[in-house]
């Protein structure tokens, strides 16, 4: 059984020259253990997809107009609100694009931290929930704890920003971890870091992995399997190197002999 099972999902955004099919009729598995790619050019449907799994599709101003998702044997469009905190946070969580849009500017990192712990462990005690955010922080290579902790958002460097929104996303432990285009607006070096974090994070607490991204060189070097998206819809899904290798839709055809502008040093 896959870990988790999109199937015949469809989202629509309602826009002023009428409603938006982002979304239609898309379905895949993915494994446990497996880092699976989703990659398209924006305004694919990709980020839906994504939003759609999060249950944040209301926030992103979208609607759910058919399909089921399942975590295991639960069908997570199902779940009462009660019930989405025990999923989201801890068993699947989310590390966004933009991670001066999620940090808020007036509350210390710090406190932001700690409240990522503390919605899904009511009972941990202060000292407890400290020693959870300074683990997270660790293990995304973040050492100067005290500075971080109180530090607001705008004093952080963009690869900084980034690594607290990958801390928040794995403390507490989850086993599902989606990046959506996890390096966008950061330079080549740091891209490469956060890249090469999110790969060490795999292999240490057993991830799975969705990779939401544009750039399909990222999807071929760092993913196992690959969902093409266009138009709202998947084209072509297939272990990666058959897709990067030898795909059979004409348009995949065409977008893996497109020249992304990446810099030498990005894997």
């Amino acid at each position: 059984m896959p870990l988790l099972s999109v199937k015949n999902l469809s989202v629509e955004y309602k826009a002023s020259f009428g409603v938006v099919k982002a979304v239609d009729g898309v379905s895949f598995d993915v494994e446990k253990g497996e880092v699976f790619a989703i990659v398209g050019r924006s305004g694919s449907g990709k980020s839906s997809v994504a939003s759609a799994i999060m249950r944040l599709t209301d926030i992103d101003g979208a609607q759910i107009k058919s399909g089921e998702i399942f975590y295991r044997e639960t069908d997570l469009l199902k779940l009462s609100f009660d019930d989405t905190r025990k999923i989201y946070g801890k068993k699947i969580s989310m590390i966004f694009q933009d991670p001066q849009s999620y940090l808020n500017p007036v509350i210390k990192v710090g406190k932001q931290i700690e409240e990522a712990v503390k919605v899904h462990n009511p009972k941990l005690s202060k000292s407890e929930i400290k020693e959870r955010a300074a683990s997270a922080l660790k293990k995304v290579n973040l050492d100067d704890m005290q500075r971080i902790f109180n530090s607001y958002s705008h004093r952080l460097s963009g690869g900084q920003k980034q690594r607290i929104l990958t801390a928040m996303a794995i403390i507490n432990e989850p086993e599902i971890l989606i990046a959506d285009e996890p390096t966008t607006g950061l330079d080549a070096a740091v891209q490469k870091q956060i890249l090469d974090l999110i790969k060490e994070l795999k292999g240490k607490m057993g991830l799975t992995l969705i990779i939401i991204t544009h750039n399909l060189k990222i999807a071929e070097k760092h993913s196992d399997k690959t969902a093409v998206m266009r138009s709202g819809k998947i084209i072509e899904c297939a272990p990666s190197k058959e897709i990067f290798k030898n795909p059979k839709n004409e348009y995949v055809k065409q977008l893996t002999n497109v020249s992304y502008s990446l810099p030498e040093q990005m894997p």
